[in-house]
C-alpha cells in the first residue's frame, strides 16, 4: 500500500506540474494502469498521438522511490503525467490492476522455457538483443572462472558482489545510454543531466565495504573493493569515448573513496613484506586499465612504519604532520583512514597524536569530549579553532553532554574569529543559551554579532528582544551598519521599523520585485500614494510597451492595484484620464485591451 501524501506529490512537482496533473487526474487521463510488486506502470495521454508511459517505484515502506515518464517534459520535479499517475494510485486504488512481479512470473520455469521466453520477447523487439548482449558478457566476466580477486577470504554472505557488479553496470549502461537525465531515473546529477552521478553508482558498494570494515572484516572489504575496482574499469572501457571525457573528473572523484576504502582495508590487515609487494603490483596493473589507487599504493608503501607517521603517533606534532615532504592533496583521505582504523584497535593516545599532527582538531577535540576531558577540551579549542563552524560543533558537543558553562566558554571564544564564514550560525546558536544562563552581555554580543553578519530580520528581532533597555542605544550601530551593507533584506527590516521613505528608497536603489515590491507599495499606499502609483505603472507599461501578451494578465493587476490608490484619495478623475491614454496607446493590442476595459 502506498504511504506517500498529496504533500509529498506537491513538494517534487512545481504549482503548474501539480496544478496540471491535478486536472488531467480529474479528467481521466490516466488510461491503464498496473502495479508490479513495488513497481507501477500506466499511461497517460498527452498531446502527443500515442500515450506517454509513465513508471513510479515504490521503497520498501510504501513511499515513492523513483518516477519517470517518456514525455519531454525537464524542468525540475514530476511531470503533469506523474502527478495524475500518483494521484490515481493514491486516490483510486480500485482502478489499479495488481499483477505478479517478473519474479513470481518465472518462478517454476525450466532453461529451455526461459530461453524461449528470451528469444520471443528479442524476436518482437529486436534492439532487446544489444540488452541481453550486454548482460551475457558481464554475466561471463564475473563468473567463478574469471574472478581476478586473488586468494583473498571470501566474504561474508551479507554482501552479494555479483549482485553489486550487476548494478554498477546497469547504472553505466543506463547514465551512458538513457538520454535526458533525471526525468528517467537514471544516474545522472540533477544540475546536469549529460553527466553521469558516479557517486550514485558507487554508493552500495562504498556502504557495503564501510559495513564489512564497521564489522571488523577488512578482508571481506578487500575482496569486495577488488571486485568493484575491476568492474569499475570494465564498465569504463565499454563507455563510447566522449562520454568518458566528459565524465572524467566526476569519475575520478567518485573513484577516489573507493581507493580511500582499500587503503582503509589494507592498513588493517597484518600483511607481509610479500603480501604488500604483491598488493602493489596489483594496484600498479589496476592503475593502467581501471583507476588511479594512489590512496592506496602510499598506505602499502608506508604501512604503520614510515618514520614521520611513527613520529606523529608518538605526539611529535609539526608542521609536515606524518609526511617527510610535503603532505599530498589526498593526504587528509589517507589520514582519516588510519584514524579509524585506530579507534576501532583502541590506541585512542596514537589516535590523538595523529589527529592532531595531521590537522583534524574536530576528531582530536570531539575524542577528548568523549573521553571526558573537558578541561582540557576547552583550552585546546580556544587554542587551536579559528573556523566558527567547527567552533559551533564542538560546543554543540559540550552542550549536549550537559556542560553548558564549557560550551559558553568555547563558543564566546569563537566570537573573536577574523575567519569569514559562519559567525552567523554561531552567534545565533550562541545569544540565546548565554540568555538563559544569565549572561545578559554575551548574549546580547552575540545577537549584534549574528545580525552584523547576517542582516536578517529574524537576527535584528533577536538582537531587540534581548537587548531590552538597552535596545535605544543598540538599534541605531545596527541601522547604520545595515544601511551601509546594501543588503536585499533591508526593506524587511525597514517595514518592520516603519522606516517608510528608507523601505522606499531601498526600492529605488536595488530595484523591487513581486511580493517584496507589493508590501513596500501596500504599507506606503496612504502616506505616499504618488510613489507607490508610480511603481505600479512602471512594472505594467514595461509589460504592455514590451508586447508580452502572455504576461498582459499580470500588467491588468498593477494596474487593478494603482486604481485602488488612486480611489483610496479620491483622485479617480486622474485615473480615468491615465487609463483612456492606454487603451489609446495600445487599441490595437486585442489581448490588451479587454484587460484594461475591465479595470474602469
Amino acid at each position: 500500500m502506498p504511504t506517500f501524501t498529496e504533500a509529498d506529490i506537491r513538494a517534487a512537482a512545481s504549482a503548474q506540474s501539480f496544478s496540471r496533473g491535478m486536472s488531467y487526474y480529474n479528467d481521466g487521463a490516466v488510461l491503464e494502469i498496473v502495479r508490479r510488486g513495488a513497481v507501477i506502470t500506466a499511461e497517460v495521454e498527452g498531446s502527443d498521438y500515442e500515450p506517454y508511459e509513465v513508471t513510479v517505484k515504490l521503497d520498501a515502506g510504501g513511499g515513492i522511490d523513483s518516477a519517470y515518464c517518456t514525455c519531454p517534459y525537464d524542468y525540475g520535479g514530476y511531470c503533469k503525467h506523474i502527478v495524475a499517475v500518483l494521484l490515481t494510485v493514491l486516490n483510486d486504488t480500485e482502478n489499479i490492476e495488481d499483477k505478479p512481479d517478473v519474479q513470481t512470473l518465472l518462478n517454476g520455469l525450466n532453461e529451455a522455457q526461459l530461453r524461449q521466453i528470451i528469444a520471443n520477447i528479442v524476436a518482437e523487439n529486436p534492439r532487446l538483443a544489444a540488452d541481453v548482449e550486454y548482460e551475457v558478457a558481464s554475466l561471463r566476466r564475473t563468473s567463478p572462472a574469471t574472478s581476478t580477486t586473488g586468494d583473498l577470504p571470501p566474504t561474508p554472505s551479507l554482501v552479494d558482489i555479483d549482485a553489486i557488479r550487476r548494478d554498477m553496470r546497469r547504472g553505466f549502461r543506463k547514465a551512458a545510454s538513457g538520454g535526458g537525465g533525471g526525468r528517467h531515473g537514471y544516474y545522472y546529477d540533477d544540475y546536469d543531466e549529460f553527466y553521469i552521478d558516479a557517486g550514485a553508482i558507487l554508493e552500495p558498494a562504498i556502504q557495503a565495504a564501510e559495513a564489512l570494515l564497521n564489522h571488523d572484516d577488512p578482508a571481506g572489504a578487500a575482496t569486495l573493493l577488488s571486485s568493484v575496482i575491476e568492474e569499475w574499469g570494465e564498465c569504463i572501457a565499454d563507455l563510447e569515448e566522449w562520454v568518458y571525457e566528459a565524465n572524467e573528473d566526476a569519475l575520478n572523484e567518485a573513484s577516489s573513496e573507493v581507493d580511500a576504502l582499500l587503503a582503509e582495508s589494507l592498513l588493517s590487515l597484518p600483511l607481509s613484506t610479500a603480501e604488500r609487494k604483491a598488493w602493489r603490483a596489483r594496484i600498479d596493473e589496476w592503475a593502467d586499465e581501471t583507476m588511479g589507487l594512489v590512496i592506496s599504493d602510499a598506505a602499502l608503501e608506508q604501512g604503520w612504519d614510515y618514520p614521520p607517521l611513527v613520529a606523529a603517533m608518538q605526539g611529535s606534532i609539526t608542521e609536515k604532520g606524518a609526511w617527510e615532504d610535503e603532505a599530498p592533496i589526498w593526504a587528509d583521505q589517507l589520514a582519516l583512514a588510519r584514524l579509524r582504523i585506530l579507534e576501532r584497535q583502541g590506541r585512542i593516545e596514537e589516535y590523538l597524536n595523529l589527529a592532531q599532527a595531521e590537522g583534524q582538531l574536530v576528531l582530536y577535540l570531539t575524542k577528548l569530549v568523549e573521553l571526558g576531558e573537558i578541561e582540557r577540551t576547552v583550552a585546546e579549542a580556544n587554542a587551536v579553532l579559528s573556523d566558527p563552524g567547527e567552533v559551533l560543533l564542538i560546543a554543540g558537543l559540550l552542550d549536549a553532554q550537559g556542560h553548558h558553562t564549557e560550551a559558553l566558554n568555547v563558543a564566546a571564544y569563537g566570537l573573536d574569529s577574523t575567519y569569514p564564514y559562519g559567525m552567523e550560525k554561531l552567534a545565533r546558536w550562541l545569544a540565546p543559551r548565554a540568555q538563559a544562563q544569565g549572561d545578559a552581555d554575551l548574549a546580547l554580543r552575540a545577537a549584534r554579532i549574528a545580525f552584523l553578519k547576517s542582516h536578517q530580520l529574524a537576527d535584528y528581532q533577536t538582537a531587540e528582544s534581548i537587548a531590552g533597555e538597552r535596545w535605544s542605544a543598540v538599534k541605531p550601530e545596527l541601522l547604520e551598519d545595515l544601511a551601509r551593507s546594501n543588503a536585499y533584506t533591508a526593506i524587511e527590516i525597514y517595514l518592520h521599523e516603519y522606516m517608510l521613505v528608507e523601505a522606499m528608497q531601498a526600492v529605488d536603489k536595488r530595484g523591487g520585485f513581486g511580493v517584496e515590491l507589493v508590501r513596500v507599495i501596500e504599507a506606503t499606499r496612504t502616506e505616499y500614494p504618488n510613489w507607490g502609483i508610480k511603481q505600479c505603472r512602471q512594472q505594467a507599461e514595461r509589460i504592455m510597451n514590451n508586447g508580452d501578451a502572455k504576461h498582459y494578465a499580470d500588467a491588468a493587476d498593477w494596474l487593478r492595484r494603482a486604481r485602488t490608490i488612486y480611489a483610496q484619495h479620491n483622485r479617480l478623475t486622474e485615473w480615468q484620464s491615465y487609463l483612456n491614454n492606454l487603451l489609446d496607446i495600445h487599441a490595437r493590442k486585442y489581448k490588451l485591451v479587454p484587460l484594461l476595459k475591465e479595470i474602469r
